[in-house]
């Protein structure tokens, strides 16, 4: 039991006269007041067992005037130093305003009310409760972060320079305007084992290649046999700066396989492992160029790996009692290391990660160099259009999309002489392309028009269609003489009566009836280029009966055929 609850546990206990003895006890030994002593054992559970004092200073207080002081502290807040109006300003501006009269409370009295209440300045600046955040295994979660170098800037010939803190700070912005090109750190931590990364860059401001360059350094890693870190990350937690969240950059993380989950304003606790990261390099690294300074960035950043080396494989981390490179060691697996693909692959998923390609003839299209056959994808066709996705884990494999379906699609290849792996060797064999959607039409066109068998010189329909000689006879009106009368002739009994031969055909086919050439013959020499109307549909109901016709079934009609036909 420690002396807080000790005094709270004594004064509770105390009869009368004890209680002033206790308290001077513990004065003696804390050197805190009565009034403070008292306040303590009350948090610690004493009770002096007194009506609370009702007077005009406090039971005249309500809720909306206490928390009208409150507010007032709350609201002249800065957004970074926190509160910064006290409570006996706050209690005027109450006063003047006519919340609270003159005399009604003391400024004593409404601090003591408000610390009660965990209404006060300290209160209201406390740290918002969050919870502690895990990562599953090395590399499931960067942390990236960009900071700038404070102790050096470019003095042209003779290297970097200090800065000096008296004049380079909040309260003389000019001095650093005069500064055109500055030193940044970049900053990358895996959140599972806080292996640090680290690369200066000297430039006038954070740009999208800068952070690109550094990802790609931070992952593709190799600049240490002691620094073993490397591969691409799941997710990358980062700042909300102009370059980190360029539309380029995030379209290159997303083609990557990067997930960035999105961050809330002005949220640093996101970004704790980055900052913890940025204070371990400036307190145990640069902390020491006042002693040898760099005088190139080339410098910095030879000298930065050295550091890492010892740093990620000497210092234990406090939370998994590792040290960094031992932890990442450990932990990673294979599944875990998405190794970065090369410069060519990394341009190609800035500058285009998917373009769209035309099918060539022989059903192939081609990207950087390598050619895709394509013939397995339903309804592809030379001509058609498709996108070519890029695939950086499974390069030169590519995604092709078609008619709202991606397949994934490897190259053909290439056999001695630059011909195609899939070319037909002249003498050894005929290899030909499936039939396109197109070519299945043209077939089907084709036996309409000549049956299973085309024979040199056939005409389309056995001949049978009549296409000349019967238009005038199709003009239901004809132009006469003005003080004559038009006369309209109307076939209509005639067309209701016959149809032509081909179309009776195309019902019988249409029925579920295959017509073999024999039959083709036997029907236009039974029945010429017409056919009744009736008995078309007695023909049609045996197809439907029997599932065909036969010759056999046929009726004839040549005379009324060739009569029509006059």
């Amino acid at each position: 039991m420690d002396w807080k609850h000790e005094l709270a546990r004594r004064l509770s206990t105390a009869v009368n006269g004890e209680k002033d003895r206790i308290i001077a006890e513990y004065q003696s030994m804390t050197g805190k007041s009565p009034a403070t002593l008292y306040r303590i054992a009350k948090k610690h559970g004493f009770s002096s067992g007194r009506k609370k004092r009702c007077d005009a200073m406090t039971c005249e207080l309500n809720e909306e005037q206490i928390q009208f002081v409150s507010t007032l502290i709350q609201t002249s807040a800065r957004e970074v130093k926190g509160t910064i109006m006290g409570v006996e300003d706050a209690l005027e501006i109450a006063i003047d305003n006519g919340v609270i009269r003159p005399g009604q409370i003391s400024v004593s009295r409404m601090q003591a009310i408000l610390r009660e209440r965990e209404m006060n300045a300290k209160s209201i600046d406390s740290v918002d409760p969050s919870i502690r955040m895990a990562s599953l295994h090395p590399n499931h979660v960067h942390v990236f972060d960009a900071s700038i170098c404070i102790q050096y800037y470019l003095r042209g010939r003779r290297g970097f320079g200090f800065l000096d803190e008296r004049d380079f700070r909040e309260k003389k912005p000019k001095n650093f305007e005069k500064i055109k090109r500055r030193i940044y750190r970049m900053v990358l931590a895996d959140h599972f084992s806080h292996n640090l990364f680290v690369k200066y860059y000297l430039a006038t401001g954070e740009n999208a290649a800068m952070t690109m360059d550094f990802l790609t350094a931070a992952w593709r890693g190799g600049h240490d046999v002691g620094l073993p870190m490397h591969g691409v990350t799941f997710l990358l937690l980062m700042d909300a700066g102009a370059a980190n969240v360029a539309k380029g950059i995030m379209n290159w993380l997303s083609a990557l396989g990067v997930k960035v989950p999105p961050n809330a304003v002005h949220n640093p606790k996101r970004q704790g492992s980055a900052e913890n990261a940025q204070n371990i390099v400036e307190r145990k690294f640069e902390s020491k160029l006042r002693f040898e300074p760099a005088t190139t960035v080339e410098d910095l950043n030879k000298w930065v790996i050295d550091w890492l080396v010892k740093f990620n494989g000497e210092h234990k981390h406090k939370r998994h009692r590792m040290t960094r490179t031992a932890c990442w060691l450990k932990y990673a697996r294979q599944e875990h290391i998405r190794v970065l693909p090369s410069d060519e692959i990394l341009h190609m998923l800035y500058a285009e990660p998917e373009i769209e390609a035309t099918v060539n003839q022989d059903n192939t299209v081609q990207f950087k160099k390598e050619f895709y056959w394509l013939k397995h994808i339903e309804g592809i066709s030379p001509g058609k259009k498709v996108k070519v996705i890029v695939r950086p884990y499974h390069w030169p494999t590519v995604g092709i999309a078609f008619d709202g379906q991606e397949y994934t699609v490897e190259p053909v290849g290439f056999r001695d002489g630059g011909f195609l792996a899939n070319a037909q060797v002249i003498g050894e064999g005929y290899q030909r392309q499936p039939d396109t959607n197109i070519q299945k039409i043209r077939k089907a066109n084709e036996n309409l028009a000549y049956g299973d068998e085309r024979k040199k010189n056939d005409l389309p329909f056995g001949g049978s269609l009549v296409v000349h000689g019967n238009q005038a006879e199709k003009v239901k009106s004809v132009p006469m003489p003005r003080q004559g009368n038009a006369i309209e002739i109307d076939t209509s009994v005639f067309a209701e009566q016959k149809v032509s031969i081909m179309a009776f055909m195309t019902a019988i086919k249409r029925a579920g009836a295959d017509i073999s050439p024999d039959l083709n013959r036997a029907i236009r020499e039974a029945y010429g280029s017409a056919i009744d109307v009736l008995e078309k549909e007695r023909l049609l109901a045996i197809v439907r009966s029997n599932g065909a016709i036969t010759i056999d079934d046929l009726g004839g009609n040549h005379a009324g055929a060739e009569a029509i036909a006059v």
